[in-house]
């Protein structure tokens, strides 16, 4: 099979894919009052809790600047905390706060109908198999990234 072939191009169709999940789930937390970015700030945070905010930019793939302005947003809902890390008051660190929890439940929920909607039609082997296989794509190009490996040498 020739990957890079349209229609079938398989790095389009994951990336279609990626984009199509991102847009249905903003619609439906848009009612919660969030947008994508501070959706995705919630989440990492959920994930890492008490990171600093420059490993949760990292992270987000986004600069600082940027995410101080969307944790200020956040903070101003009462959804997250900044605290002085313990060894360096200069760092911050990021928690939720309690008020957090329904958001996320919310959020989670939501992100089960959607997935669900989207496997709609695949037996449960099937999206099992997908997930599998996305999981090895993922760790052959997370191998890459650290530790340089070649793709050309396959």
């Amino acid at each position: 099979m020739n990957y890079r072939e349209p229609p079938e191009n398989i790095g389009f169709i994951i990336g279609d894919v990626s984009r199509m999940l991102r847009t249905v789930y903003d619609r439906r937390v848009e009612p919660l009052g969030l947008t994508r970015a501070q959706w995705r700030v919630l989440a990492r945070i959920s994930r890492n809790e008490g990171c600093t905010q420059t490993e949760l930019a990292a992270e987000l793939e986004i600069e600082k600047p940027t995410l101080g302005r969307l944790i200020d947003r956040l903070q101003a809902n009462d959804w997250v905390e900044r605290r002085a890390d313990e060894n360096d008051a200069r760092t911050k660190r990021v928690f939720l706060t309690s008020r957090a929890q329904p958001v996320l439940k919310k959020m989670y929920s939501l992100a089960d109908d959607v997935l669900d909607a989207a496997f709609s039609g695949l037996t449960r082997d099937q999206a099992d198999q997908l997930l599998q296989s996305l999981l090895h794509v993922k760790s052959n190009l997370s191998e890459i990234l650290i530790n340089g490996i070649s793709v050309a040498g396959r």
